[in-house]
């Protein structure tokens, strides 16, 4: 079926029509005429994928990626990063009124981090929208210690485990390993350099975490805590925070979804006290070993629910908010708008929900400035850094 593609959607997929009705198409590109099939009807949209390009647009490129047409972990191999750009200032203008900063993290090869998925016969990752594993042995968007595994892992016959799930982490110099199962020798011979192994929850080889340093600070990342996947990117954000800081009078910071203390601790030299609230336990674990390694007595961090100790803080100058995808929670944000701290740092992964959450604090806060750091190049996802100020 002949599709004209007319615009991109908030994800980056091709919006065209047929009738009555849009249809979704991925790798598509404004302007380009395709063949497709059409996936999924629902009731007001169909989703569709592509058969032929019939006509091109000038600025499709050939993606980079053999494996790009079936793999479902990125968006933009088959454009120029100017499109892939330009798609995201123009959706944060769109959804969040205005973009003062965008900040280029152009690099492949940035990620420190990856979750794998295993069956009998393949690993790798999941095609769009499905369980089907997409059989990888090298990703663009991976450090190369990564890759160098994940090439090794391809030599592994598993159908003699039950491996379901491999996470894999990289701070450059060294690698933790995680997988949802147990195994023997023959599977540690071929990774034999992978310094730390953990199976079912259990150390099997190395001491269960690797560090990575920034700002001269040390972190401690063990495999089930949180942590920025892109170096570049933390010290951009985190430059953002520091002329933020720097130019106003703060002295007590409560830092929300705190993870393994990483905002916290790079900004602590900065400020009299930090209250830190993170609900994962080993990510709590992580940022108590982080003060200590650290020399850092400013800090209290607290394993609990955000929602849940919000009314026990007074006296807040700045609040720095880094959440899920799925934004605040509703009792957060009442707090927020109660507590009406005089400064708040919005860090966010999904810029819809951030749009949500900044029109509830519209009426406590003035957006002084919008940032966008690009950390995610070749996808759509892009991180926002938003500065406010109480009215």
């Amino acid at each position: 079926m002949k599709v004209n593609i007319i615009k991109f959607d908030h994800f980056g997929r091709g919006i065209g029509r047929i009738g009555e009705k849009i249809i979704f198409v991925d790798k598509t590109l404004p302007l380009e005429i395709v063949d497709v099939n059409i996936k999924c009807e629902k009731k007001n949209y169909y989703e569709g994928e592509i058969v032929k390009i019939i006509k091109p647009s000038k600025l499709r490129v050939k993606a980079k990626c053999p494996f790009y047409d079936k793999c479902g972990g990125c968006d933009f191999l088959h454009t120029t990063y100017d499109v892939e750009k330009d798609f995201k200032k123009n959706l944060g203008i769109e959804l969040l009124g205005k973009v003062d900063n965008f900040y280029e993290i152009n690099d492949y090869n940035y990620r420190n981090k990856v979750t794998l998925h295993v069956d009998k016969n393949n690993i790798g990752y999941y095609s769009e929208k499905t369980h089907e594993i997409v059989p990888v042995d090298n990703c663009l968007l991976l450090d190369d210690n990564i890759n160098k595994v994940l090439k090794d892992l391809q030599k592994i016959a598993f159908s003699n485990y039950h491996v379901k799930t491999i996470i894999i982490k990289s701070n450059q110099n060294k690698l933790l390993l995680s997988i949802d199962d147990d195994i023997d020798n023959n599977f540690l011979k071929i990774i034999d350099y992978v310094d730390t192994v953990i199976c079912n929850g259990k150390i099997v080889k190395g001491n269960g975490f690797i560090e990575e340093i920034i700002k001269n600070k040390i972190f401690k990342i063990t495999s089930d805590a949180f942590f920025q996947v892109n170096k570049k990117g933390i010290m951009t954000i985190y430059q953002i925070i520091e002329n933020y800081i720097k130019s106003k009078k703060i002295s007590n910071v409560l830092d929300l979804y705190s993870g393994t203390g990483l905002w916290g601790i790079l900004i602590s030299n900065q400020v009299n006290k930090v209250m830190s609230i993170e609900i994962n336990k080993e990510a709590c674990l992580n940022a108590k070993d982080n003060l200590l390694k650290n020399m850092i007595n400013n800090i209290e961090i607290i394993n609990g629910d955000v929602k849940d100790y919000l009314d026990k803080f007074k006296n807040i100058d700045l609040v720095i908010v880094d959440p899920p995808r799925s934004g605040l929670d509703k009792k957060t944000r009442e707090y927020l708008r109660k507590i009406s701290s005089k400064y708040l740092i919005y860090i966010s992964c999904d810029i819809q929900t951030l749009k949500r959450d900044l029109q509830e604090l519209g009426n406590i806060y003035d957006i002084l400035k919008i940032n966008l750091v690009d950390m995610f190049k070749g996808t759509y996802h892009c991180e926002s850094i938003c500065l406010l100020e109480r009215k």
